[in-house]
């Protein structure tokens, strides 16, 4: 059972935010507007979302250098900031944990970030972890089948929920106010607020779902063991999940999935990258040998694809200068020298963009970008291939142990002072 020190308040969840999706009649939904058109460069013929005239011209400037913008942060409306606890610069020997486990202090070591809480509970890794919209609890699932619920303020674990008898959970994410946990053979949602259980359909029985990824609050996507990769759409009026899609071509495991610009990437065990077009459902581009081994991770920021792998690089993929979106090539290798088992980015307090290495060596390494300079890190017990960072100013890890830890950042300024 977890158990955090009592002076820290564990992070809340941020009010809900608004959803495209309608609560009402379809007719009286107001027509969606293409936001690629909004920001002046929607590139679809025909687009199915509203062009309602032309978009004003934009001013001619020079060449911009790397903005590191990513796209599902800019398409979503600011939340406000998780509340942070009065903290202080020096830590003391007895900020340790509670139950005797490690100074807080201890396995932090960086610029503006401090550990606050050790969630313990889990007997295997931690496979996922999701704060819902609306919710003040935090869900977190594993390989010993289970998934915990954690009280917000707390940090208490309030409840356990076996998943499927003798399966483990090999992912979990959180959807509106609902979570999808990925097990063998299915992926399954609980609505966060009335307790509503669902089994979508789609993956074969026999194979076990090795990626999750929602972006946009609308869409689920599952990958799978066997190749294949799944599309669901939440039905705001129903609430529940209306099968859309399959993706058909891996030849081995989908093991890492991405969302940007109305395209879906996945990365496969076997080191290839396929894009696939969201509005025909295609595969419109193959980087048959994007990495050395498996893809264990993809993030689409700005006109940047960025994806890790087990061979210890992190690659910085941009379009060929003159060429289509889709036709990539390497921007920038970086070398961690360790195998990459998550990659996430996120924004400090200052509004710093930082990308979140976790490595096979227990090690989530912090890096300024676009500069990679090296900002810190954070110490887990074995790999963290759970990295969520999906709260302003927080981030949480979940590492092969089992334990979930809790970082929050605090704004350099409040640092100095």
């Amino acid at each position: 059972m977890a158990a955090v020190h009592q002076r820290l308040s564990f992070p809340t969840a941020p009010p809900p935010r608004p959803c495209r999706g309608s609560h009402g009649p379809a007719r009286n939904m107001p027509p969606q507007i293409c936001r690629y058109w909004k920001s002046g460069h929607c590139s679809r013929n025909p687009c199915r979302f509203l062009h309602a005239d032309v978009p004003p011209p934009r001013a001619p400037t020079a060449k911009k250098p790397n903005t590191w913008v990513n796209p599902s942060c800019v398409a979503k409306p600011k939340l406000p900031p998780v509340p942070v606890p009065p903290s202080t610069t020096k830590r003391r020997q007895d900020d340790a944990h509670p139950s005797g486990g490690e100074d807080l202090a201890g396995w932090c070591d960086g610029d503006g970030f401090h550990g606050v809480a050790q969630l313990k509970g889990h007997t295997k890794a931690v496979t996922g972890i999701a704060l819902p919209e609306g919710s003040d609890k935090l869900f977190s699932g594993s390989r010993d089948g289970t998934v915990r619920v954690w009280d917000c303020n707390t940090g208490q674990c309030v409840h356990v929920a076996p998943v499927q008898e003798g399966e483990e959970v090999s992912g979990l994410v959180s959807v509106g106010p609902c979570v999808a946990v990925g097990v063998r053979g299915a992926v399954k949602t609980l609505h966060t607020g009335t307790g509503k259980e669902l089994q979508l359909r789609g993956p074969a029985a026999s194979a076990l779902v090795t990626a999750l990824l929602v972006e946009d609050d609308e869409h689920l996507f599952a990958g799978t063991e066997d190749g294949a990769i799944y599309m669901w759409r939440m039905n705001q009026a129903q609430q529940c999940f209306d099968e859309v899609a399959a993706f058909v071509g891996h030849e081995k495991a989908v093991a890492s999935l991405a969302q940007g610009k109305g395209t879906l990437y996945s990365g496969s065990a076997d080191g290839s990258v396929r894009a696939w077009d969201l509005d025909s459902r295609r595969c419109v581009c193959t980087l048959g040998a994007a990495h050395a081994s498996a893809v264990t991770a993809l993030l689409c920021w700005e006109q940047f694809l960025l994806s890790s792998s087990d061979d210890g690089t992190v690659k910085v993929w941009r379009a060929k200068p003159g060429r289509d979106d889709l036709d990539l090539e390497v921007h920038y290798v970086h070398s961690e020298g360790e195998r990459v088992v998550a990659i996430d980015g996120t924004y400090d307090p200052d509004k710093k963009p930082v990308l979140m290495v976790s490595r096979g060596d227990g090690v989530v390494r912090v890096y300024d970008l676009p500069s990679l300079q090296n900002r810190g890190l954070i110490r887990c017990h074995g790999e963290a291939r759970a990295v969520y960072l999906r709260s302003p100013g927080v981030v949480f890890t979940g590492d092969a142990s089992g334990e979930v830890r809790v970082v929050k950042w605090t704004p350099r300024a409040e640092v100095g002072a």
